[in-house]
C-alpha cells in the first residue's frame, strides 16, 4: 500500500495510524525500534487556547531570569528536559521521539495504544508534538534543535510567552490518564507510574508526589503540575516542586 507521507512527517492513511498504534505497545522503551514505529503515527486534533497564569508569577520569573548563577542552573535545567525528549540521542527532537515518549507511559500503565485510553494518550503526545512544533520550531523543518527548544522555553516560562495557551489542555489529557481508576484524581500511586516511566526511582516519586500536592489534598491537580512545571524552569532552588520533575540525576550539573 502506498502511502502518502506529508511535508510535517505524520502519515496520511489512517489506517497505517492504527495498525502502527497497535503494533506500537509490543516495543519496549530501550527497542531502538518503538522510536520509528511510533514515529509513523498520525496525528490529529488540536489544543484549544486557554489563558492562565497572573503577572506576579511572570514578575517573579523576570526578575530570577536576572540574577547571576540562577539562569545558569535553569538553563541547564531546559538543557536536561532536551536530553530527555531526545529519546533517540541524534541531538534533534522529532516527531519519532515524542512517540517513544509515549510509547513508554503505554507500557507503564499497560494500555495497548488501541484501546481507547492508549489512544487518548497518543492524541495528548500528538497535540504535544503539534504546540512543540508551533512554539519551537523556529525554521519549520520539522525537527527541535537545542537552541531552538531553549529560545521556546524561555519565551514560554521566564518572558510570558503563549506556550500556556496550549499546555493546560495537554496537562489535563495527561492528568486524565493516569487516573486508572477513574476518580476523578490523580493518587500517589498513580502519579508514581507517570513519574516512573520519566526515569525517577521509586523514593523520588514519593518525594516528588509530596512537594506537588501542595494544596494536602492526596491528589495531584492541573493546577499544580502546571505550576510545578513553571517553578523548575524559573526557580533554580532545590526541594520545590518543581525540582522534582525530573530525575536528580538529569538535572545535576
Amino acid at each position: 500500500m502506498v502511502t502518502e507521507v506529508r511535508r510535517d512527517g505524520r502519515l496520511a492513511d489512517s489506517t497505517v495510524r492504527t495498525h502502527v498504534a497497535n503494533s506500537m505497545c509490543v516495543n519496549s522503551p530501550g527497542d531502538s525500534s518503538s522510536g520509528s514505529t511510533a514515529g509513523a503515527i498520525a496525528s490529529h486534533g488540536r489544543a484549544s487556547s486557554v489563558t492562565w497564569v497572573g503577572d506576579a508569577v511572570c514578575a517573579k520569573a523576570r526578575r530570577i531570569s536576572t540574577v547571576p548563577g540562577m539562569k545558569q542552573v535553569l538553563q541547564h535545567r531546559i538543557d536536561s528536559t532536551f536530553a530527555h525528549y531526545d529519546v533517540d540521542r541524534n541531538g534533534v527532537i522529532e516527531l519519532a521521539d515524542i512517540y517513544a515518549l509515549a510509547n513508554r507511559l503505554l507500557q507503564a500503565f499497560g494500555e495497548p495504544a488501541s484501546s481507547e485510553r492508549g489512544s487518548e494518550l497518543v492524541d495528548a503526545y500528538d497535540r504535544f508534538w503539534e504546540m512543540l512544533v508551533d512554539h519551537c520550531d523556529a525554521d519549520r523543518d520539522g525537527k527541535i534543535g537545542p537552541e531552538e527548544y531553549r529560545d521556546a522555553m524561555i519565551e514560554a516560562f521566564v518572558d510570558h510567552g503563549p506556550f500556556d495557551a496550549d499546555f493546560l489542555e495537554i496537562v489535563q489529557s495527561l492528568l486524565d490518564i493516569a487516573d486508572v481508576n477513574g476518580d476523578g484524581r490523580v493518587d500517589a500511586d498513580e502519579f508514581q507510574v507517570l513519574l516512573k516511566a520519566r526515569g525517577l526511582t521509586e523514593e523520588e516519586c514519593g518525594l516528588a508526589f509530596a512537594h506537588l500536592d501542595t494544596d494536602g489534598d492526596g491528589a495531584i491537580s492541573v493546577q499544580e503540575y502546571v505550576a510545578a512545571v513553571r517553578d523548575y524552569y524559573t526557580n533554580p532552588a532545590e526541594d520545590t516542586p518543581g525540582s522534582w520533575l525530573y530525575p536528580k540525576a538529569l538535572q545535576r550539573t
